[in-house]
């Protein structure tokens, strides 16, 4: 892990902060907008789809070197997320994350399961996270770029 050579004072380490604000407050109001959601049910919808893919994920980079070429979302096992892990993770009633996992259920955005709800991977005709990777993609794309100068360099 490379050394932390910023002074937190800075104005590089204020402006590394503005711009990751930014792309998060960027990225809220895409999910709100692409799927008509307030901010909690965007939140609670983003830690299905993080913790339910997150090990899948891992998973498939983890069994060897992988690129944009030919891998798609067949590669890839969704996991279940139980909504105590939703509740301690954000901070919010244990009963609210419940109704709202309830009702994001209804409008088709989350699956249940016994032990918890996930989040389908999105293929072919039903990926609706098409535009959110896109996003994220170029937010990553930017956020290097304008960084770079600030960051100390790999070895």
């Amino acid at each position: 892990m490379a050394e932390l050579t910023i002074d937190m004072d800075s104005i590089p380490a204020r402006y590394i902060a503005h711009l990751f604000i930014g792309e998060l407050i960027n990225l809220t109001t895409i999910c709100s907008e692409k799927f008509n959601l307030d901010v909690t049910d965007t939140l609670i919808l983003g830690c299905v789809v993080f913790f339910s893919s997150n090990r899948g994920l891992n998973e498939t980079m983890d069994r060897g070197p992988s690129t944009t070429e030919g891998s798609g979302g067949n590669q890839l096992q969704h996991h279940a997320v139980i909504a105590k892990s939703i509740h301690l993770k954000l901070g919010m009633s244990r009963e609210t994350v419940r109704r709202r996992l309830v009702h994001l259920e209804s409008r088709g955005l989350l699956k249940k399961l016994d032990d918890g709800y996930f989040f389908p991977v999105q293929t072919g005709e039903d990926d609706v996270t098409r535009q959110v990777r896109e996003y994220c993609v170029g937010a990553a794309l930017r956020l290097r770029d304008q960084l770079t100068p600030y960051l100390p360099a790999q070895a």
